[in-house]
């Protein structure tokens, strides 16, 4: 479902490598002998600016997506960021159609969601020509296609985050438009942009069946990952916390108390700590590079899953003083009942006010 910078950026090395070498794409043994020099020291393999931009891409990656949002430490993360800028400045100075470079550093420059989303839809086009003509490059058709592969994701992580920030915008119609516009170019979604879909169409009211529908629409999505991914075998096994939520909401909007009530049931059971994740719905950083990556059925997709729900989350019914659709899951008594008292306390020393989407 995530993008996986420092797997890709040994893929495109390996690539790169075997065409100034001449190698060809079926050599094994080649492969393998890269694979080992990528695991130990990366630097041999890295030849041109083109190479290096995407090198330091990923290693600010990793930074910003995997390191920076756990440290504790605020001095540490001050330097870790500091650093995985330098990281990205350096990689668009040598190479000015690394868009994913381009893209996180717009993102952590953006003053707020509007302008950063503006910017995301002003070069999408260029994004996707850039895209076109690096793919171009293939020698062969067998090439090619792993070139097609490698040279669209880009283009998928530019309109996944695009579907996102324009949902955070309150755009809801556009964002579900641009998320089927990238599941019609990938429809196994590596990108994962479904979820965003899935949420969009929630927020757009719409009821069980269309939900359904979504569902069906895109089953190759819903069923199998990427070629060049491996899917975890929890995925077959268990609808996503992003769908339950999204039907959930739809049940709670309908006033279906029992569908709601079995809904919740199955959230609570879908991972080991899910009530405590229910109750305090805790914000799980956003990914700069792309989503981040979480094993189906942990602690972590759902917490994710809560965050990025957080539009429907805001909802409520009726006279402004009723409960949001927060409040109602996380007082619901399948989530409490779940809880025992020293759950509750932790809870509610950690459980903070859901912010208001910025627009």
């Amino acid at each position: 479902m995530a993008f996986d910078p420092l797997q890709e950026d040994c893929q495109r090395l390996i690539l790169q490598n075997m065409r100034r070498e001449n190698i060809s794409i079926t050599d094994e043994a080649y492969v393998e002998h890269c694979l080992a020099t990528y695991e130990g020291d990366p630097a041999p393999l890295v030849k041109t600016d083109r190479d290096r931009s995407f090198h330091l891409t990923a290693r600010a990656a990793v930074l910003a997506d995997y390191r920076v949002p756990f440290l504790t430490d605020e001095t540490e993360a001050d330097r870790q960021e500091d650093l995985a800028v330098g990281y990205l400045e350096e990689a668009v100075e040598l190479d000015d159609r690394n868009w994913d470079a381009r893209r996180m550093l717009a993102e952590i420059d953006a003053e707020s969601t509007t302008g950063f989303v503006s910017y995301l839809s002003e070069h999408v086009g260029q994004v996707l020509e850039d895209a076109h003509a690096a793919a171009d490059e293939a020698r062969s058709p067998f090439e090619r296609e792993l070139a097609v592969e490698l040279e669209t994701r880009p283009y998928l992580r530019w309109l996944a985050t695009l579907s996102s920030r324009l949902l955070i915008a309150g755009r809801y119609r556009a964002s579900l438009e641009v998320a089927e516009q990238s599941l019609a170019l990938a429809p196994t979604d590596p990108a994962g942009v479904r979820h965003t879909g899935m949420l969009s169409l929630a927020k757009l009211e719409a009821d069980q069946d269309e939900l359904r529908r979504f569902r069906r629409r895109h089953a190759v999505a819903y069923q199998a990952g990427s070629p060049l991914q491996r899917r975890h075998h929890l995925s077959e096994k268990r609808p996503d916390p992003w769908t339950l939520l999204a039907q959930l909401s739809a049940a709670w909007r309908a006033f279906d108390n029992a569908g709601a009530r079995k809904l919740l049931g199955t959230l609570v059971r879908s991972c080991p700590n899910a009530a405590q994740a229910l109750y305090q719905q805790m914000e799980f950083p956003e990914g700069l590079y792309s989503r981040v990556a979480v094993t189906p059925g942990s602690d972590d997709e759902l917490i994710l899953a809560i965050s990025e729900a957080t539009p429907l989350l805001q909802e409520g019914l009726g006279a402004p003083d009723n409960a949001s659709f927060a409040v109602w899951i996380a007082e619901h008594e399948v989530v409490t009942d779940a809880l025992d008292e020293k759950d509750r306390a932790n809870a509610r020393n950690y459980r903070a006010p859901r912010p208001s989407s910025e627009n």
